[in-house]
């Protein structure tokens, strides 16, 4: 279970609240690793990632089930954190970052390893599909513009708020990278090896600056844990059980699937808070200490939740 992968994230985890400590890095250190994610990393996977889909998709029902889970998730988490909102009273800098962190999983760089320690290389297509279609999409238009619309910073009450808002969208790097990609691939760009190879290094640095960034703002001190324990507390008890019992309830009990494929959507709708989601809720004023507690406990977590879960569909009924 612990390859390559898992070990970066511990690894760049413990690196960014070492260097924390040391003190030998600025306080804004954080902010600005995740200025670079937003601005540079994130664009330069979209741009990789997004031809890659168009080239070779072909639409059919059977990517329904993966591909809408990371959808549906979303909206879910939406409608949760705002009825939680009316009830708690909770802030909105609280509730933003509830929802991008709990309303998207780390379908990839967590997702692939676990998936395939579980159910072995022939599962890994299926969660290509959850990942690409279904979260980094996810992230990159829905998630982009539930962030914009409700950041604490923003007010968008009358026409010209309206019109900074489109404009807001239109211009964040990753979503504006997103509608790059289509004519990146059009015009056969995308498949310039020198390109491709230039992207592939910048869009490297994403996981393990995101993740020093984490590590860095990580605060597990008696006192942060005292005061966001409840947020973060509910956060994970939606994405790690709540998320996965409803795609279970959705995809076996309302449409009767119990394939191998329906098994792995459901294991990856199980998986941590997505890390650039963290990115993204600190980089619009949401909470970033709840973000970064949704991330740094919601991954260790999630290495035993998700067998668990495991365990449980294959014992009613899926197949394993």
């Amino acid at each position: 279970m612990f390859n390559s992968n898992l070990i970066l994230i511990f690894t760049c985890l413990i690196l960014g609240a070492t260097l924390k400590r040391t003190g030998r890095l600025p306080a804004q250190t954080a902010t600005v690793l995740n200025a670079f994610v937003i601005w540079v990393s994130l664009p330069a996977l979209v741009l990789l990632e997004i031809p890659k889909l168009l080239e070779h998709t072909r639409w059919s029902t059977e990517l329904l089930v993966p591909v809408s889970m990371a959808w549906l998730l979303f909206a879910f988490s939406v409608a949760t954190f705002l009825v939680i909102k009316k009830i708690k009273n909770w802030s909105s800098q609280t509730i933003g970052a509830l929802t991008l962190t709990a309303g998207l999983g780390n379908t990839s760089f967590v997702g692939f390893p676990l998936i395939e320690s579980l159910h072995g290389k022939e599962a890994i297509p299926t969660a290509v599909l959850c990942d690409q279609l279904g979260s980094f999409l996810a992230l990159s238009s829905v998630g982009i513009l539930y962030a914009i619309r409700h950041t604490p910073h923003g007010r968008h009450s009358d026409y010209h708020a309206r019109q900074n808002l489109l404009k807001n969208v239109f211009t964040f790097p990753p979503f504006a990278a997103m509608l790059f990609a289509i004519l990146f691939w059009k015009t056969g760009l995308s498949t310039n090896e020198e390109l491709r190879t230039l992207l592939e290094r910048l869009a490297s640095t994403l996981v393990p600056l995101a993740l020093i960034a984490v590590g860095f703002q990580l605060r597990l001190a008696p006192s942060s844990l005292r005061m966001h324990w409840r947020a973060v507390g509910f956060g994970l008890a939606f994405k790690l059980l709540a998320a996965p019992l409803l795609m279970t309830l959705l995809y076996r009990f309302a449409f009767g699937s119990q394939s191998l494929a329906t098994q792995i959507t459901i294991l990856e709708s199980a998986m941590a808070p997505m890390i650039t989601a963290g990115v993204v809720a600190e980089e619009f004023g949401f909470d970033r200490e709840v973000a970064s507690l949704m991330i740094g406990i919601g991954i260790p977590l999630s290495l035993i939740t998700v067998p668990l879960w495991n365990t449980v569909l294959t014992a009613i009924g899926f197949t394993a």
